[in-house]
């Protein structure tokens, strides 16, 4: 290449590799990539890698790589050959000038790279290799003496030279096992690896010898790499080569500099890989575990958590546990039981959980798989033979106790000095006590829930507040554990008695937050307790609703409301007037957090529901909806006459929960919004909570009974309806009123019995019907209209066709007023709410106009060609509902037919493409269903689809006319069958490249 070029391709490496715009950035790049491809690619490869500079010799090697991954089928074998002495040559060169280390393992990436496209050219790679470090200069592939040991050689390489040559083994070996073992393609290049065992072999041996010259850490990292590849490969003749470097790697944990990498290797493959280990390993390996150097990190461990040697052994420790747990969970001996004693100590390290103590959650891990494991035994072996049990008990029983106390919170002023991820991390670890909890009840049950109630009744009286709430949160995690056996309520009852309920609602002061929080949620989580011991109910919900208003306890107070009342709804009926009294009482005096405040309306909604009576049911609701209703009146005054506004009222003051005090207090306007949003969201909470929670028998042939226009009931439906659309009209700017508004909707369409929100399909089909497809958040209206239909199939059909015509035209007028300008949400939701109606109703879709029928059906072949994967799957999904409806009219089939004519052509066109290559992997299953339903239900497919295959826009040009044949030929001989998703994923991969699976 010119000195010009080569200047100005450097300028641009430089670039790359300096602080500059993402403009300049991207240029430099897009220039540099276009250079890589070009045809003078190998040309300029090997014009930078003597260029001094080391971002330059690494764009170099990179451009090999480019260069062989997409033109090595373009190289004759002699062309191979004197690359691959060029590269061999280039990494000595390199190798011997000082280069940086990061460059030289680009160019031993380059060398695998080639390996993998031409392997039967020197199959013996790495003997080569390092015949060429012990010279000193690149040779041919032909002068390496078959009769060569590499014993020998290796033994005469310096440090440098040794580091070179399994480097180049790592990236051997790391390269190779990222292509596929079992591909026609792949499977020589993987038998060729394996031939270089011997070498691999020899040469780790000696380099984890060689610890004083720095060799032994990469011998260790290269040694797992390969144990890790043949785990993959499975193949004994790579295994066995393997497992005799054990023994040496072992020795490796004797010198201080390399305890930590041999300590996670062995961790690694006792994890991962277990069976590679042999008796005599294990029995080594013990005896190392076992030692007196052993039991000093393992004390070391105890008292410095953060110690990384101690750590290092530590998690080893747990491999090995794991690795052979069954058989130390059966021995009684007392080499094993003193192993599980010390697993079983690794829970109760010195230290606050995750903050300094960095073994627990990975000790607990282990526990978790022991208590599995005795559970297993537990149910499958005789019990007479279960003399290991006591032992067993005893162990999980220290580590229960040891969890207990490190669960505890730590002091406030050590929590805030933590950062965001060991917050999570404690938090997390807590989960993971849980969960072991939740299998040791399996064991133990009641006798486990009895300990955490003495623990805790003994840690209120001693007034140890930290241990009360380590054990109110254990008995959290057990509730859904216990069962109605009356010893369960008994030791439960024990609980939740007078002094319980009288120390929290009497010492607000005293009692820490984070034990109110807990004794909160243990309320909550044994809700069905107080369903069955409906006298202590009253004392737990004056509890909840005296902390409703606290900034901190007022919504998990009020989740808690809304979990009791839900559950409890049929014994509270008579606690309505009062539970709507004393809310009305809290939001009177103060402003609710607007989370809080949907919870209890959604309580008390769920106690008005269980009213069996009609009549009261509806003027109880009416009396909690006119609380809203006032509300969005209130709103509405307050939009048009601003004046109205007084934020000492807490009436106005709910507009201000958004508000960040740092900027100006908002508009009248946008405080009304506020307060009609609140208002909506806790119309949406009522309507849950009227929610039946029995499955009522449905009768989809009754007919639908008529309202009853001046109804109490009917009267209450048009009123709520005409304050949502007032709402809608007043801020109709406003997205979050519109998916407020359909949220309430989808909590009627939901139910089969006649409510206050089951509103009348007329109403719900006027409101869809009369938004412009303009308005904000429509691909939430037409998601919510997808649910209306779904309802509609599962009510009387009577009155369906019609309100599905109205809404099937809203929808494909949106469409064709939008003019292709509708967005992912919009596109997805109006395809699916298309193909529901038309898998049931095709008649209604194909009476629509025909001008907006055609722009929908182009509509969706146009998405179906783009790159949108949720819009695109939707419409797979409707063409192939379309393609193989089989209508009962014939004149609807002839209609159909005619439509498929002209609709077939693009559809195969656009399916072909996508198969050829323009679809993402994860859409190909969507793809092939559709294909398979095309071939089967459509006798001119087969015509379509070649025609496709054969068309000049077919996106890729590297398959030849004879694979299109063959896969035309596959396709329609399987008829639909299953095995044409596996056709079209291997005819995708030929279109996309042979390099395309090695590149992913």
């Amino acid at each position: 290449m010119e000195v010009k070029c080569l200047d100005e391709v450097e300028e641009l490496i430089q670039i790359l590799y300096s602080p500059n715009p993402p403009s300049v950035y991207k240029l430099a790049q897009d220039r540099l990539q276009t250079l890589q491809k070009s045809n003078e690619g190998w040309q300029l490869a090997q014009a930078l890698i003597s260029s001094p500079n080391t971002n330059t010799k690494f764009f170099a090697a990179l451009t090999l790589i480019v260069k062989l991954n997409k033109e090595s089928a373009n190289l004759t074998e002699d062309d191979a050959k004197e690359l691959l002495q060029n590269v061999v040559g280039w990494l000595l060169t390199s190798m011997n000038d000082g280069t940086a280390n990061f460059v030289l393992k680009k160019l031993c990436s380059a060398l695998v790279t080639h390996f993998i496209y031409f392997s039967q050219l020197w199959p013996k790679c790495l003997r080569q290799l390092i015949y060429c470090l012990d010279i000193g200069r690149s040779m041919p592939v032909e002068a390496l003496d078959e009769a060569l040991q590499a014993d020998a050689v290796i033994d005469s390489l310096d440090a440098r030279k040794m580091w070179m040559a399994i480097q180049f083994a790592t990236a051997l070996v790391e390269e190779v096992g990222k292509t596929e073992m079992n591909s026609e393609k792949y499977m020589p290049v993987h038998q060729r690896l394996a031939g270089n065992a011997a070498d691999v072999v020899s040469l780790l041996q000696r380099g984890l010898a060689r610890a004083e010259d720095g060799c032994s850490e990469i011998a260790l990292n290269c040694y797992q790499a390969w144990i890790l590849y043949a785990q993959r490969a499975s193949v004994d003749a790579l295994t066995a080569p393997l497992r005799g470097l054990v023994e040496p790697a072992m020795r490796c944990f004797t010198v201080q500099e390399l305890f930590q990498e041999t300590a996670a290797l062995f961790t690694d493959v006792l994890q991962n890989y277990s069976s590679f280990f042999t008796d005599s390993h294990y029995v080594a390996l013990f005896s190392l575990i076992d030692s007196p150097w052993a039991v000093e990190l393992y004390n070391k461990l105890r008292e410095t958590p953060d110690d990384h040697d101690a750590m290092s052994f530590g998690l080893l420790l747990l491999a090995f546990g794991d690795a052979k747990v069954h058989q130390l969970m059966t021995s009684t001996e007392e080499a094993p039981q003193g192993l599980l004693s010390r697993l079983a100590g690794l829970t109760a390290a010195n230290g606050h959980l995750v903050g300094e103590d960095n073994i627990f959650v990975p000790a607990l891990e282990f526990w978790c798989t022991f208590v599995e494991t005795v559970v297993d035994s537990s149910f499958t072996d005789q019990e007479s033979s279960q003399t290991w049990r006591p032992y067993a008990d005893q162990h999980i029983q220290n580590v229960v106790i040891n969890s207990l106390r490190k669960i505890r919170w730590p002091p406030a002023e050590v929590f805030a000095e933590w950062d965001s991820s060991e917050r999570a991390g404690f938090g997390d670890a807590r989960k993971d006590v849980a969960d072991l909890l939740q299998s040791v009840f399996t064991l133990n049950g009641v006798r486990l829930v009895s300990f955490f109630v003495d623990f805790f009744l003994q840690s209120l009286q001693s007034l140890a507040w930290a241990e009360a709430e380590a054990a109110e949160f254990c008995l959290g995690a057990l509730a859904d554990c216990v069962t109605e056996a009356p010893e369960f309520d008994l030791e439960m009852g024990r609980v939740f008695s007078a002094p319980f309920f009288e120390l929290l609602s009497g010492f607000h002061g005293q009692i820490p937050l984070r034990l109110r929080q807990t004794s909160l949620s243990l309320i909550e989580r044994y809700g069905e307790f107080f369903e069955r011991h409906s006298e202590r109910l009253p004392d737990a919900l004056n509890l909840l609703f005296a902390a409703v208003g606290d900034p901190v306890l007022g919504g998990p107070s009020a989740r808690s409301i809304s979990t009791l009342c839900s559950s409890c709804r049929a014994i509270l009926t008579g606690e309505a007037q009062a539970f709507i009294t004393q809310y009305k009482t809290i939001r009177g005096s103060q402003v609710l957090d607007s989370i809080a405040e949907e919870r209890i309306i959604h309580a008390i909604a769920s106690i008005i529901q269980a009213i069996p009576q009609e009549n009261i049911r509806l003027s109880t609701f009416n009396e909690l909806y006119q609380i809203i209703r006032e509300d969005i009146i209130r709103a509405q005054q307050l939009k048009h006459k601003p004046a109205l506004l007084n934020l000492g009222d807490p009436n106005y003051a709910r507009g201000l929960e958004s508000w960040n005090n740092t900027q100006p207090a908002p508009e009248a306007e946008e405080i009304a919004l506020q307060i009609s949003l609140r208002a909506l969201r806790c119309l949406s909470n009522m309507a849950k909570g009227l929610q039946d929670t029995k499955e009522p028998s449905v009768n989809l042939d009754d007919e639908e009974q008529p309202a009853q226009v001046l109804g109490p009931l009917y009267l209450m439906q048009t009123d709520i309806f005409n304050m949502m659309y007032s709402v809608r009209l007043n801020f109709d700017r406003s997205g979050e009123v519109v998916e407020a508004i359909c949220n309430i909707f989808r909590a009627g369409f939901s139910e089969t019995v006649p409510g206050p929100f089951v509103f009348p399909a007329e109403m719900v089909t006027k409101f869809f019907t009369e938004q412009l497809c303009w308005c904000p958040s429509f691909g939430t209206l037409l998601s919510t209209a997808c649910s209306f239909v779904g309802s509609l199939y599962r009510g009387p059909k009577t009155n369906v066709p019609s309100q599905l015509s109205l809404v099937a035209y809203w929808a494909v007028n949106s469409l064709w007023i939008l003019a292709g300008y509708a967005d992912t949400e919009i596109s997805q939701n109006s395809i699916v709410l298309l193909d529901k109606i038309t898998g049931r109703y095709p008649e209604l879709v194909f009476k629509l106009p025909t001008e907006l029928l055609e722009n929908f059906f182009r509509f969706t072949l146009k998405v179906l060609s783009e790159v949108e994967p949720l819009p695109k799957g939707a419409a797979a999904d409707f063409w192939s509902g379309l393609v193989s409806l089989k209508p009962d009219d014939s004149s609807l089939q002839a209609t159909l037919d005619n439509a498929m004519g002209t609709l077939g052509p693009p559809l195969a066109q656009s399916l072909i493409d996508n198969i050829g290559g323009k679809a993402a992997r994860s859409e190909l299953d969507k793809l092939s269903g559709l294909l398979k339903k095309l071939v089967m239900h459509q006798p001119r497919a087969q015509a379509w689809l070649e025609a496709a295959l054969f068309d000049q826009s077919f996106p890729d040009s590297q398959v030849t006319p004879e694979q299109k044949t063959v896969f035309l030929k596959k396709i329609m001989s399987l008829r639909g069958s299953r095995l044409t998703n596996q056709v079209v994923r291997e005819f995708w991969l030929a279109c996309r490249g042979s390099n395309f699976t090695y590149a992913s």
